[in-house]
């Protein structure tokens, strides 16, 4: 059993959306962006144990700053399906709600002469 969930993440690196594909399996979680990967392996009575890059450096990487909390709630959706507490289509619209909160943080970054060296 597995379900794909394609996000559109505005980029400012590249001023675009670009998508960032997650798919779900019951035995892990891979989230990419191209070719980078982040892969969550599912480990019984414990956390999942990641592998590859981490989600925040995929995103920073184009200029993409998510809330710090990014990693765990793609975690919790992906326990919430795995469980069978969300269907395909509820974990789709769940996902897209993270991307669409993302997008509001990115296009509302500080904008001034000053930060705009930062970001």
């Amino acid at each position: 059993m597995s379900t794909i969930v394609d996000l559109d993440v505005f980029s400012p690196r590249w001023g675009r959306n670009d998508v960032y594909s997650v798919e779900l399996r019951q035995d892990c979680m891979t989230i990419s962006m191209s070719v980078r990967k982040a892969t969550a392996k599912w480990v019984e009575n414990c956390d999942p144990e990641w592998s590859g890059e981490n989600i925040q450096r995929i995103m920073n990487n184009d200029g993409i700053y998510p809330p710090e909390i990014i990693q765990d709630l793609f975690e919790r959706a992906w326990k919430a399906w795995r469980n069978g507490d969300l269907s395909d289509q509820q974990v789709d619209n769940e996902l897209k709600l993270i991307a669409d909160w993302i997008n509001v943080v990115t296009k509302h970054k500080p904008d001034s002469a000053f930060w705009n060296k930062y970001f």
